[in-house]
């Protein structure tokens, strides 16, 4: 927890600090100015096993500079890139939770969708 506080802080500290903000459906998982979340496509289904979370974002920016974005930021975060799955999703692990980033041309844009799993373990 302490390392995700210490994160936090070094983030309002640095100078790009005013571009990160945060996902409202998915509300640990950073974005920057480039990238806006349609919250409509908030998708959440939660039990007493698990937590699914699905959205969508667009950004105007390359693809690799979007793929950098998450490579760098979510491993501030705790994140641990697992693999880039089918040279398509970026898939990152951390403790009992999954996350995917597929990133896809659309017109002039990238759609970004983001899925999260989150098992929770049975007592």
């Amino acid at each position: 927890m302490s390392k995700i506080i210490l994160c936090i802080l070094l983030l309002f500290l640095s100078k790009n600090a005013l571009s990160i903000d945060f996902l409202e459906c998915i509300n640990d998982i950073p974005i920057n100015n480039n990238i806006i979340e349609n919250k409509g496509s908030c998708f959440l289904f939660d039990s007493d096993i698990g937590r699914i979370v699905s959205v969508e974002a667009e950004s105007n920016q390359k693809y690799i500079k979007i793929e950098e974005f998450y490579k760098t930021i979510l491993n501030q975060f705790g994140w641990i890139l697992s693999s880039k799955a089918n040279n398509k999703d970026l898939v990152f692990v951390r403790d009992e939770e999954i996350l995917k980033i597929n990133i896809k041309k659309i017109k002039n844009n990238n759609l970004i969708t983001y899925y999260s799993f989150l098992s929770l373990s049975i007592n």
